[in-house]
């Protein structure tokens, strides 16, 4: 019998951390191992650790989980401090002793077939319970889970952080990089348990940033500097492989009458273009782009000064510390998977800047045929090679295109030059043309893009080549 007690407490610990799927009830699996780990806490049994965790959500927490639980025992006003921890403890003794309501069958999160209890919002996050029944097949009282589901949401407070007015939690396709997030939440610098031992624990670790956006890829920084076999899967000299790592962000809140989810993904092939902006090869050409980005309505003054990465207004300076809180329109887009060509034109017409990355954008998060790229270097190729004045009219010509036509007539007047010039070489055959207009591709990305490998040529060649539209704006910035 003791023999048997003992497997049995072995498979309800794998049950209580194995990953499902689920990103909440992984995160509450996360907290639960981590937990574990530590030392003092390894030797407790799952009901120890609920009692431990339930001390600090009573106790450091002044029972604030309102946001998570909604009339959970804990959360209930009309009891005490210990009629909240004796409550808790003897409701999940009962699904844990298997003695409470149940009935078999599969979990809807775990898909294992046991004994299953009623889960509504009173024990779990973003369910329908009570009046609304509705939301569950048959109108159940609840969504029916496993007791180790069950008990995997009761940690994930520990596993989040509040981010502006909502709560947030990211999950990842990556075990690693999801049980990362966790071990930060609770072992990092501004940890639960350092926060505890200081004694200054008092509720969800609060995020840096109020813009998830910033808080998704702080994170990703943090994983790309701390765990990199994790995220990537070859890194020396010569290669960079990244693995597929995703990242999701879940911003909402279980609070009252008003509960509340939005998603936000951050798919591999960002991911992966990210992360490659990051490395050595890149990473000081990247940043100065990214930063000077950065606004703040409250700093309308403030210039970006790239030598000393600080953000500078006629009153103070700030350092990164300060200006990553901003709304940054380079990290929304990637976010939103808006474009960043028009960004990445208007930057490196004045600013060195390896063209490779704006081909791992291309690559990565476009999906665009190498063969289009080649093709839009091949014409800005005959531009450049021409004479000053014929620069300075091509670049004009494609700032002011306003239609797809202008464009077309534009590279129609190329090819004429060229075979004039240089009969025996076509710069544009008719089976590029599929590749040079791709159905994925907007025109007006197409003839940025060939503005782009323009400015790089000039800048390869050390030429300064300014149109009038571009000496006014020379002239006006050194007058201010």
């Amino acid at each position: 019998m003791n023999d048997k007690r003992i497997d049995n407490q072995i498979e309800m610990r794998e049950l209580l951390i194995t990953p499902t799927g689920d990103p909440f009830a992984d995160v509450g699996g996360y907290v639960i191992e981590t937990l574990w780990e530590d030392p003092k806490l390894k030797d407790k049994d799952i009901l120890g650790l609920i009692e431990y965790v339930a001390n600090i959500y009573i106790n450091q927490w002044n029972a604030n989980l309102h946001a998570f639980f909604l009339n959970s025992k804990i959360t209930q006003p009309a009891f005490d401090s210990k009629r909240k921890l004796a409550e808790t403890l003897t409701y999940y003794r009962s699904i844990i002793n298997e003695t409470a309501s149940s009935q078999v069958g599969y979990c809807r999160i775990s898909g294992q077939k046991t004994n299953l209890f009623a889960a509504g919002r009173d024990n779990h996050i973003l369910s329908g319970s009570s009046t609304f029944i509705n939301f569950h097949h048959g109108f159940e009282n609840g969504i029916y889970l496993s007791k180790e589901v069950i008990i995997r949401f009761f940690f994930v407070p520990l596993g989040v952080t509040q981010l502006g007015d909502k709560l947030g939690l990211i999950s990842s396709n990556n075990n690693v990089v999801a049980k990362y997030y966790v071990q930060q939440l609770i072992n990092g610098p501004d940890g639960h348990l350092t926060a505890l031992g200081r004694g200054l624990a008092s509720g969800v670790v609060r995020s840096h940033y109020g813009i998830v956006a910033n808080a998704l890829f702080s994170f990703a920084d943090s994983c790309i500097k701390n765990i990199r076999t994790a995220v990537f899967a070859r890194f020396d000299e010569n290669v960079v492989e990244v693995r597929d790592t995703t990242l999701s962000l879940y911003h909402f809140t279980n609070f009252g009458a008003k509960p509340e989810v939005v998603m936000y993904q951050l798919p591999a092939t960002v991911f992966g273009f990210y992360a490659l902006c990051q490395t050595v090869v890149y990473v000081e050409y990247w940043r100065p782009f990214v930063s000077t980005y950065y606004r703040n309505s409250k700093y309308k003054d403030a210039k970006y000064n790239q030598a000393s990465n600080t953000w500078v207004s006629a009153k103070e300076e700030l350092a990164y510390d300060s200006f990553s809180t901003w709304r940054n329109v380079i990290l929304e887009r990637l976010l939103n998977g808006e474009s960043l060509i028009p960004y990445f034109k208007e930057w490196i017409r004045r600013h060195r800047f390896p063209f490779q990355i704006i081909e791992n954008y291309l690559f990565y998060v476009k999906n665009m045929d190498k063969r289009t790229l080649q093709k839009i270097k091949d014409v800005a190729g005959f531009i450049v090679s021409r004479d000053e004045d014929s620069i300075k009219k091509a670049i004009l010509r494609l700032n002011r295109a306003k239609y797809a036509q202008e464009v077309r007539q534009y590279l129609l007047k190329l090819i004429d030059d060229n075979y004039k010039a240089n009969p025996a070489t076509p710069l544009i055959r008719l089976d590029d043309v599929e590749y040079l207009f791709p159905e994925t591709v907007s025109w007006r990305e197409i003839r940025d893009l060939l503005l782009i490998a323009i400015y790089e040529k000039l800048h390869d060649s050390h030429m300064i080549v300014l149109t009038e539209i571009e000496e006014q704006e020379v002239e006006t910035s050194e007058n201010d």
